[in-house]
């Protein structure tokens, strides 16, 4: 992928990650941002967790198989 691609990709992430923290946030406390930016801390964090073990996997597969030859 190109560069604007990637860049367009992880806008969309960014946008839909804002967009599930505002609603998460909405139906408990509106008024505070420390509520917002802690739930946004949060689904990052749960949303990161994955995809790191994802990366460090792939990267093991890849350097493994890159051995073999």
């Amino acid at each position: 992928m190109k560069r604007l691609e990637w860049i367009i990709a992880i806008s969309f992430v960014v946008i839909g990650l804002s967009c599930l923290t505002m609603s998460a946030t909405s139906m408990m406390k509106p008024e505070s941002i420390h509520d917002y930016l802690n739930m946004l801390m949060r689904i990052c964090l749960w949303t990161g967790i994955p995809v790191l073990i994802a990366g460090i996997t792939y990267l093991i597969f890849k350097r493994n198989r890159g051995n073999k030859r």
